[in-house]
């Protein structure tokens, strides 16, 4: 296989080259900066680190130092958004809470919710009525006194559910606690998932031991569904997403229902339809089960009738198998999101399962009182395990007594703790990014990038065990962090999970939708594409061993300005260019050398002053015994996004002791800057960029330093540091980080001023700067409406596409006026755009901006002024279906017109593209099973649904769920496929589905348009469950995929074979 021999090669080769060849680049400027290091022990064997701050360390050069782990993040390369961390407050939970003295329920909560002190966990999932664990089990009672919000007597139905009610919940204390949890952080939202619909809906007539829904009820559970929303909307709790059903596929002795993949994917249609009846725009989420039964429920997905009204997928875990089941359906439904539902595990599996495209975990059991042998409250307690032999099971919770239960305080246990070292790092809004996996077999990661601009990565060296409770005994490790920003290096302690945030310091990278390359050197069809295509595994290889002149070459599109290019090798990370000079050119022909240095493994980085260009060019000034590759190309551009504050100084009007301002820019959320005095008007805090910037965007952020967050601010710019602007953006602080637009500036100095008072100092642990070009969402489908409308212009003209109609107010601007948005659905969001077009003045002179979830319950955002026609507002990341912008100012000489309204969207994962159709598709094989048929590979199923149950006693049919060799891979197979007519493609997707080890070891796509003369496009190797490859589009009408490695005992299988268009 080429990787293995490349591999062994390029390391002999490494090892022979001069000492000169292994010095860091001359022109790699990356480097410079503060990270925040904190680790926790990985259970309650080891206390050593509990969320403890470790001494900073600094970004520097990328050099050739060894380490156990080198890991390799590159945030040009994004995967899925984030949506939030929690876990359940299932009703035990919720009445152990409320059996804490009310000083320490209210310490509890702060150090589970606080965004500043606390965990910050901002995605909760409830029961709706009662689950196993509820505190009103009790064996001796009917249904073991287990409740729903509409029993009924026995015989008795009630379809119209005349008598639902939530009394229950109100007495448990459900929503004075959700309450109180929304006052300590606001931003946390609830899902909820059901066990049990009352007995009369069910052929059993029990909520226990499964039994089905009744299809002649499904309208009244769809029903029940929105009375519940309802009820906890009137009560100030607004409902993110419901599942179709907790575990549908078990049958046991506490509430529970069974459900067939068929039964599922109809009720989710009547579901659908009744919340669009209702204006309901909560989300829907299916399976909500383990992992094993991905594929029988995907049904819901496969069929447009019920995928409209399902947003996405939640899992289980307790099989304790790896959850990869993520990444193959991401790829086959790429616009729903994954969720971990339900299961609490060791920081190692939840790298493991963001990793496979999950975008939110949720824990299970917050406050639980085990009791060994029971009964202790809850179905569970009566279960007497061993804990030899099943140590997690009596694991404390995230919470738990200290002594005796109900007359002693709360303790917080490592569950706690190391999933701290995410919650509180990881924003809502972040998006993944790419790193390498598993390292030196004990060392996993997994990395993401903040709406903010600061990186976070997750490592975790502890040896593999099923067993979280134990002590593993692992060794400590040293680790390389390799990043386009430098690099980070440290030594973690054995069965520790360390975490690392940093603020960028390279400006965004630029988009590749325009980029084509090429290169003097090629090995077969790993072309110079594949370094383009933002994807790590695949990559572009020379197929020679380096020598002067040979060369890389990017074309931009178009002139773009930029100052520093990263090659990330990927696999590949020794097959380093050994000695080059980067030029640039406008017109590929004239080229100005920009830098010169010696690469270095893994990446390298290539920094230079910044210059415009439409062409990039590496080329190798020496010669090494080894080939070079590129895995991905990245180009940044320090003056765009989060602008790089190398050189920048700040000052202050006062200063509290050693946090003097400069801690404000040192890239390190653990330092601060502060006032060390009561917030009061006319301090400040300035920064000099050295030069004149252009910018739009601030970022005050003041970390966990609960509560010092400017009450109230202004900002204004100098060209001197003398002569300063009238304010540009005032505003009212409303959390621990505070965004703010101002008109686009050029200049060299910023000041903030504080103009609000409060008795806690004024504290910046970050201060960031950005040129900023937020992303807009589409608007198809918005409504809105406003407290008063102009004759020459309703609220619908503020979303027509023209700056020349307008909403406005008919009248002079006064408060109390508002403009209101409905997006359709709930969506995540990061600011809004008031353009008043041409209608000088028409800016409202002050604005509150508030968002709902259901339309009933607001959150405000922001509050403050900004005298321009065009008002971009900026938030922290929020999730929202309804926008509210409130004027607070007036103008008597006036209107408050609205020319455009436009909200600004989070990142989001990349479009793969286009799917082509594989209607008129036929497919043929070298081998296939014995009764098995290629076609299957096209037939939009990644498993073939089975009927009930989903236990194992009936077998999957894999002769009609995929295509696969049958037989171990050799080298010598094929798959093709025969569109049926000449079609545009650049892509190839090979789906393996339910076989994630089947993938292709190695393989060549070719391409023809009779079936007989055929072209490569694209080489690579398989890394799991969905191979996926780019190339420059080509036009034809037959695609073939040649296997070419080998691998043991492992068939080749395709699920899915799909192609796209860009």
């Amino acid at each position: 296989m080429y990787l293995k021999r490349t591999l062994l090669a390029a390391l002999a080769a490494l090892l022979a080259l001069p000492l000169v060849l292994l010095a860091p680049s001359s022109a790699a400027a990356a480097g410079g900066g503060s990270v925040q290091v904190v680790y926790s022990s990985y259970n309650n064997t080891d206390t050593n680190n509990r969320l403890t701050a470790q001494p900073s360390k600094s970004l520097t050069a990328i050099d050739q130092t060894s380490a156990d782990a080198t890991i390799v993040v590159d945030p040009s390369i994004t995967y899925q958004p984030w949506i939030g961390f929690g876990g359940s407050l299932e009703h035990d939970s919720i009445w152990e809470l409320n059996r804490l003295s009310a000083a320490d329920r209210s310490s509890a909560l702060r150090a589970l919710f606080d965004p500043a002190t606390g965990n910050n966990y901002n995605l909760m999932r409830l029961a709706i009525a009662c689950p196993d664990f509820c505190p009103d089990y009790d064996t001796s009672k009917q249904e073991k006194g287990y409740w729903t919000y509409d029993d009924m007597p026995a015989g008795q139905t009630d379809p119209t559910l005349a008598h639902f009610s939530v009394q229950r919940d109100i007495d448990l204390g459900v929503f004075s606690m959700l309450q109180e949890i929304l006052t300590i952080n606001p931003s946390v939202k609830f899902y909820a998932s059901l066990w049990s619909p009352p007995a009369w809906m069910k052929d059993s007539g029990s909520l226990l031991n499964g039994g089905h829904v009744k299809p002649e009820f499904y309208g009244a559970l769809a029903n029940y569904y929105v009375k519940y929303i309802q009820a906890y909307r009137d009560r100030g709790i607004p409902i993110y997403a419901v599942t179709l059903q907790n575990e549908p596929a078990i049958s046991v002795g506490y509430p529970s229902t069974l459900w067939t993949t068929d039964e599922q994917m109809n009720f989710a249609q009547t579901l659908g339809q009744i919340f669009a009846a209702n204006n309901i725009k909560t989300k829907i989420w299916g399976l909500d089960d383990n992992e094993q039964n991905t594929f029988d429920y995907a049904k819901t997905l496969a069929n447009p009738a019920s995928a409209q009204y399902v947003e996405g997928m939640g899992f289980h875990n307790y099989t304790g198998q790896t959850l990869y089941q993520g990444t193959p359906l991401h790829a086959q439904y790429p616009d729903k999101t994954m969720h971990l539902t339900e299961i609490t595990n060791g920081a190692a599996k939840l790298i493991e399962y963001m990793r496979n495209w999950m975008s939110s975990y949720s824990y299970w059991l917050t406050f639980i009182e085990f009791v060994n042998p029971g009964p202790g409250p809850g179905f569970w307690q009566n279960e007497n395990r061993d804990p030899a032999q099943d140590p997690d099971f009596w694991v404390d919770s995230q919470v738990s007594w200290t002594g005796t239960p109900g007359s002693s305080s709360y303790k917080l246990n490592a569950w706690y703790y190391t999933f701290g070292q995410f919650s509180r790092f990881i924003q809502p809004g972040a998006v993944r990014i790419d790193s390498t996996g598993t390292v030196a077999s004990d060392v996993t990661n997994v990395a993401f990038r903040n709406p903010d601009g600061t990186n976070v990565v997750i490592v975790v060296n502890r040896r593999p065990s099923d067993k979280n409770a134990t002590d593993m005994n692992t060794s400590a490790k040293t680790i390389k962090l390799i990043t386009p920003d430098g690099q980070i290096a440290d030594t973690i302690p054995g069965d520790t999970v360390a975490t690392y945030k940093w603020t960028s310091t390279t400006g965004d990278a630029l988009p590749r939708a325009e980029w084509t390359s090429a290169a003097s050197n090629t090995n077969g069809a790993f072309t110079a594409m594949q370094a383009i295509d933002g994807n790590a595994e695949t990559w572009w290889t020379s197929g020679a061993n380096e020598a002067s002149g040979q060369t890389f070459t990017l074309n931009l599109g178009s002139q773009k300005t930029f100052d520093q290019v990263t090659l990330n090798l990927g696999k590949l990370s020794a097959d380093v260019p050994a000695s080059y000079v980067l030029g640039t050119s406008n017109d590929g022909t004239n080229w100005s050398d920009a830098a010169t240095g010696h690469g270095t493994s893994g990446m390298t980085n290539i920094g230079f002053a910044s210059l415009t260009a439409q062409y990039i060019r590496v080329q190798l000034t020496g010669a090494a015994a080894h080939w070079w590759s590129i895995a991905d190309v990245s180009v940044y551009d320090g003056t765009s996004g989060l602008l790089p504050r190398a050189g920048w100084t700040a000052s202050a009007s006062a200063t509290g002791g050693a946090d003097a301002a400069a801690n404000a820019l040192d890239g390190n959320p653990a330092t601060r800057w502060t006032n060390g005095t009561a917030q009061a008007p006319g301090q400040w805090l300035q920064v000099d960029m050295g030069a004149v910037r252009s910018f739009n965007k601030l970022s005050i952020d003041a970390g966990a330093n609960a509560g010092d967050y400017a009450r109230g601010y202004s900002v204004s710019v100098s060209a001197d540091g003398a002569n300063w602007s009238a304010p540009l953006a005032t505003g009212i602080g409303r959390g621990q980080t505070i965004e703010a637009y101002v008109p686009t500036q050029s200049a060299r100095y910023i000041r903030i001023s504080q103009t609000g008072t409060a008795s806690n100092w004024w504290t910046a642990s970050e201060l960031r700067v950005y040129k900023a070009a937020p992303s807009l969402l589409d608007r198809s489908g918005w409504t809105a409406t406003a407290s008063v409308s102009a004759g020459d212009g309703p609220a619908s003209a503020a979303l027509d596409g023209s700056l020349s109609s307008r909403w406005a107010t008919g009248a002079a601007q006064s408060s109390g006026q508002w403009f209101r948005a409905d997006l359709g659905k709930i969506q995540s969001i990061a600011g809004i755009a008031l353009n008043a077009g041409s209608f000088a003045g028409d800016y409202p002179r002050g604005y509150k901006v508030d968002l709902s979830l259901d339309g009933t319950n607001w959150q405000t955002v922001a509050e403050g002024a900004t005298p321009a026609q065009d008002v971009m507002i900026a938030f922290p990341t929020n999730f929202a279906r309804y926008v509210k912008v409130t004027q607070t100012g007036s103008a008597s000489a006036n209107y408050w017109s609205i020319a455009e309204f436009n909200v600004f969207g989070a990142a989001q994962f990349p479009s793969p593209g286009t799917r082509l159709s594989h209607a008129g598709w036929t497919a043929t094989a070298s081998h296939t099973e014995s009764g098995g048929n290629p076609n299957v590979a096209l037939d939009g199923w990644l498993q073939a649904p089975r009927n009930a149950p989903y236990d194992g006693s009936v077998p999957i049919d894999n002769a009609v769920s995929r295509w696969t060799s049958g037989k171990a891979q050799l080298g010598n197979e094929w798959f093709q496929v025969d569109l049926g007519a000449a079609q545009t493609f650049d892509t190839v997707e090979l789906n393996a589905g339910p076989a994630p080890g089947d993938y292709p070891r190695a393989y060549t796509v070719y391409v023809s348009n009779d079936g007989s003369n055929w072209t490569p496009v694209a080489s690579g190797e398989g890394a799991g469950a969905v191979a996926r490859v780019s190339f420059a589009a080509v036009t034809a009408r037959y695609v073939n995929v040649n296997q070419t490695g080998t691998a043991g005992s492992n068939w080749w299988t395709i699920a899915e074979f799909n192609l796209y268009r860009h």
